[in-house]
């Protein structure tokens, strides 16, 4: 799809919510399409959940009831004094910016997405704002966020911020913790007040540490838009950083959608861009009680899945206190690394499948003049696809480069549906084997009635 075409087939009305909200003049579709080029190739980031809550690392709360590790504060009704105590043990001296970063490269992801603030209000980079961040109240002293913008650069990774609305630390924020009402009044606060902070940290953030490719908003669910002062907020982003890509959860829908640990039915509505997080276990920030870890091939799978809808993966790891991923981690990046340098080409700049019902168990994705066929599972009686109307020019399986003769099973006259099939290759992959077929044009695809595999 050109350049031109894609932006048509993005409605104005998310094309322009940045522009609205951070720029004096809306952007245009073209504009959009440019500075979204980068997200909408990369396919596949890698998000990171580190903080003083992968000192606990406890994803339990007081009934014993399994929740997310990086909630360790609301978990356990936990008093601001005693969190802040899990600082002076938080020294994170196994932290290996150039492996971190190597290990995303080497998974096949195009993007870091890290917690510059979570809910806790713990600061993982050097603010002149306050106490309450890494280089000043922990042993450690160091600034992570330096470390990885220096390596992100020097390996052709983005390295993009998650940052908190929510601060359960700031005296500002509102509104408070139920158990805090007796121990920790709101009296005088001020959110107002407190947002202020939070521009100036995100201010930090976006003139300290060079590009960064997304601001990655949570936590604001409990205050509107405008309690939130998030156009004003957002136009101070654009104002730093013109072609940063922000995410919709400062209660705006700017520049794409976040469904968190689920992945949508289909694409969603009028080419609204989108981004599915996920974790890699069943918790973000590291819980030594949580094993729950999904398999290589479910990984790679939901990854297919998603690029055949047209959105991104984001996938969360949670390094230890002591700065590392777990073994658990690090095996699965691996396998999934190794699948996507066998065909990553089938899921790296690709647009949603032109399908709507396949013969197989699979997905198809689609880039240029070539769709890719993700067989899941090779049937027995050989791989049909049916409903193509576009020529096919030539075959190929990506593991091997092996070349493969396409056979047109129904004939038909010039733009009819035609049904071809595929020879299976020698190599099959386990999770799944991606088949390339060139095509003389465009993909189009006629509408046909199928009994299809889930």
């Amino acid at each position: 799809m050109t350049l031109r075409a894609l932006a048509r087939a993005i409605p104005l009305m998310f094309l322009v919510a940045a522009g609205l909200a951070g720029q004096t003049t809306p952007e245009t579709p073209d504009q959009f399409a440019r500075r979204t080029a980068w997200w909408r190739e990369a396919k596949f980031g890698m998000f990171i959940h580190w903080g003083l809550y992968a000192v606990p690392a406890d994803a339990m709360d007081l009934q014993g009831k399994k929740g997310n590790a990086e909630w360790y504060f609301s978990n356990k009704r936990t008093q601001v004094k005693d969190y802040e105590k899990f600082a002076s043990r938080f020294n994170p001296v196994r932290f290996d910016a150039a492996k971190w970063v190597k290990a995303a490269r080497d998974a096949g992801m195009k993007y870091i997405v890290i917690t510059s603030k979570h809910h806790d209000g713990f600061c993982m980079f050097d603010s002149k704002l306050t106490d309450y961040c890494i280089t000043k109240s922990t042993p450690f002293k160091r600034d992570p966020m330096k470390e990885l913008a220096a390596e992100c650069r020097r390996q052709g990774i983005k390295l993009c911020f998650y940052h908190s609305i929510m601060d359960w630390h700031h005296p500002d924020y509102l509104p408070r913790r139920e158990w805090e009402k007796e121990t920790r009044p709101a009296t005088g606060a001020d959110l107002d007040r407190y947002l202020e902070y939070m521009k100036g940290q995100l201010r930090e953030l976006l003139t300290n540490y060079g590009p960064i490719g997304i601001l990655w908003f949570d936590g604001g669910w409990e205050n509107k838009a405008g309690e939130l002062h998030s156009q004003e907020v957002n136009a101070m982003i654009r104002s730093l950083q013109p072609n940063i890509i922000i995410n919709d959860r400062n209660q705006l829908p700017e520049d794409y959608a976040t469904p968190e640990q689920e992945i949508p039915a289909g694409a969603l509505p009028g080419g609204r861009l989108w981004e599915t997080c996920m974790t890699i276990n069943d918790t973000w920030g590291y819980a030594k009680n949580d094993t729950n870890w999904k398999s290589p091939e479910d990984l790679v799978r939901k990854l297919i899945d998603i690029a055949s809808k047209g959105g991104n993966f984001l996938l969360n790891v949670g390094p230890t206190a002591e700065g590392e991923f777990p073994a658990a981690i690090d095996e699965r990046l691996v396998r999934i690394g190794a699948w996507m340098k066998e065909n990553g080409e089938g899921i790296y700049g690709t647009t949603r499948s032109p399908f709507h019902k396949l013969s197989f168990n699979g997905r198809i994705t689609a880039k240029g003049n070539s769709i890719y066929l993700h067989v899941f599972d090779w049937p027995r009686e050989g791989l049909a696809l049916a409903g193509l109307q576009t020529a096919v020019v030539s075959a190929r399986a990506l593991e091997g480069n092996e070349t493969l003769k396409v056979v047109q099973s129904a004939a038909g006259t010039a733009g009819e549906p035609q049904s071809f099939r595929i020879p299976k290759p020698k190599t099959l992959d386990p999770i799944a084997t991606v088949i390339e077929l060139r095509l003389a044009g465009p993909p189009k695809v006629a509408e046909i009635s199928l009994v299809t595999k889930p």
